[in-house]
């Protein structure tokens, strides 16, 4: 099972990082979005603690006053109620702007306990998700959970109503979040531990579609660790949940005969196909390339679970920033602590439908290293440079493009993640970069867009100006917990000028005081772009 414990050597770097800021000039917290974020959550600056992998949703003017109504995730290492610190467990927290305007958070709260009638309580396990659903004006979280007998994912889902009613859900830090959900929540995925030892990496998407099979469906993909001896196989898996929380297909497996399958993303085309791509490690070894997969499947309609096609290759990456820790079967004789890469390889992808409402264009983007990584003995390899890179595809999948940069610039471009503007057709791609910082190791954010028609992103753009310090969290002495750690979404009505970006990332902008002494603190922050 996940824990949240970091590795030494994580936390060392992360430490160097930190006093590096402290020998800086002082900071100064931003009081807007705009041009370095603002802190998302509402813990005060006295003995404040860190957020991570970060994930974001919105629904444009859906909040109070025409504001945008807007939803963070993360892992938040405070111990929030009602669960507070349950062992080494983070909490999976939601951070909530529905009236403010500079970036802010109107409330926050742990996410619930899910109660089933079968199944019994599930508790946090950690990496949630949120997706927006304008179609059906909706969000829907997803996490991990675990009971007594196994491991599951939850999904919830909430309704502007419910959210803008602050006497149902009142700001500030909410003692029980149950209250800003509907009450129906579902369990999808569910593995006892007789078939399976952990469960990992899920990924939510929903069918905008109001009518036809499967239309306004949830989909839930995950990987999961099963049992088969010394070095036990990973497979991904994919389940459908009806809209209204009522009731959710049996999961079905989608990576075939790939036997170390992990990082899955899904995405629902706009004809209602649904996408998913994935990593397969060629081989058990800390250096191994990664096989990027994509599968088709075909809605069958919940409680009916989809009908997928075998996978497809997109590439076979030799040069991958690391090996997802759930992916990486090594021998027991080698230290897992040692395999851990700051930047696992994460392909993400959307779907995006042409002006001639026929040609859907899948870009996805991941990380790459660009030189031949370097690796001694079981240590997990290094990479000196990182690159944010996307390719195309016309076809399904079939045939991709070859692979470009996203940006040349030197220093390290990493956590790159893409959202689709359905209103205008343009894909935002978000990532940090170290170009600007003279010892190429503080980040700031910038957004690369591909325009509509287009499939080469453009000139990138620098959206925050100050240099962070601690991107990099998340990790516990057994594996990388996996996640988007920058979070990205975006929508708009169609006019220019009034779409937006929406960007949910890991910073420091102010000190925190700890025994007296200010020390940068790492916060999860969210900044808007308008376009």
């Amino acid at each position: 099972m996940q824990t949240c414990r970091w590795n030494v050597a994580v936390f060392g770097f992360m430490a160097m990082l930190h006093l590096s800021a402290f020998l800086a000039t002082a900071q100064e917290a931003s009081t807007g979005c705009t041009p370095n974020g603002n802190k998302f959550n509402l813990a005060p600056l006295k003995n404040a603690v860190g957020q991570f992998d970060e994930s974001v949703a919105v629904l444009p003017g859906a909040g109070l006053n025409g504001a945008d109504l807007v939803i963070g995730t993360a892992l938040d290492t405070r111990p929030l109620p009602p669960v507070g610190f349950v062992g080494d467990i983070m909490a999976d927290a939601i951070y909530v702007q529905r009236d403010a305007s500079d970036c802010g958070a109107d409330l926050e709260g742990e996410l619930p306990f899910i109660v089933t009638g079968d199944l019994g309580s599930f508790e946090i396990f950690g990496h949630p998700i949120v997706v927006a659903d304008p179609a059906h004006g909706a969000f829907f979280v997803a996490d991990l959970r675990y009971n007594g007998p196994g491991l599951a994912v939850g999904l919830l889902k909430t309704t502007p109503a419910i959210l803008l009613n602050t006497t149902q859900c009142p700001n500030g830090t909410v003692p029980g979040t149950g209250v800003c959900f509907v009450q129906a929540a579902q369990i999808a995925n569910y593995e006892t531990f007789s078939t399976i030892t952990d469960l990992f990496d899920p990924s939510i998407a929903v069918d905008q579609r109001t009518t036809g099979t499967g239309a306004g469906d949830v989909y839930v993909a995950s990987a999961q660790t099963n049992l088969a001896g010394l070095n036990e196989p990973t497979s991904v898996t994919l389940s459908a949940c009806a809209n209204n929380m009522e009731v959710c297909s049996s999961s079905v497996t989608i990576s075939g005969t790939d036997q170390r399958a992990g990082a899955p993303w899904v995405y629902v085309r706009p004809d209602g196909g649904i996408t998913i791509s994935y990593v397969n490690a060629v081989k058990v070894s800390p250096s191994s390339p990664l096989d990027i997969r994509f599968v088709n499947c075909t809605p069958g309609g919940a409680p009916h679970p989809p009908t997928c096609a075998a996978p497809v290759p997109v590439l076979t990456e030799d040069q991958p920033t690391g090996i997802p820790g759930e992916v990486q079967l090594s021998p027991q004789n080698i230290n897992p602590i040692l395999l851990e890469s700051p930047d696992p390889m994460l392909p993400k992808h959307i779907d995006r439908l042409e002006s001639d409402d026929t040609t859907v264009t899948t870009f996805l983007v991941y990380d790459r290293c660009d030189v031949p990584l370097y690796a001694v003995g079981d240590l997990f390899p290094l990479c000196p440079k990182t690159d944010v890179v996307v390719t195309s595809s016309t076809d399904g999948g079939n045939t991709w493009s070859p692979i470009q940069k996203v940006s040349d610039a030197e220093g390290q471009q990493l956590f790159g993640n893409l959202a689709l503007d359905a209103s205008t057709g343009t894909v935002n791609i978000a990532y940090y970069s170290t170009e600007n910082d003279p010892l190429k190791t503080r980040m700031q954010v910038f957004l690369a867009q591909i325009l509509p028609g287009e499939t080469t992103a453009g000139t990138p753009q620098q959206i925050t100006s100050q240099l962070y310090d601690g991107a990099l969290g998340g990790f516990n002495n057994t594996e990388s917990l996996p996640g988007n750690y920058l979070g990205i979404a975006a929508g708009g009505t169609g006019t220019a000028g009034q779409s937006v970006v929406y960007i949910h990332f890991t910073g420091s902008i102010a000190d925190g005081i700890y025994n007296g002494v200010t020390f940068p603190v790492i916060n999860n922050l969210l900044t808007r772009f308008q376009y």
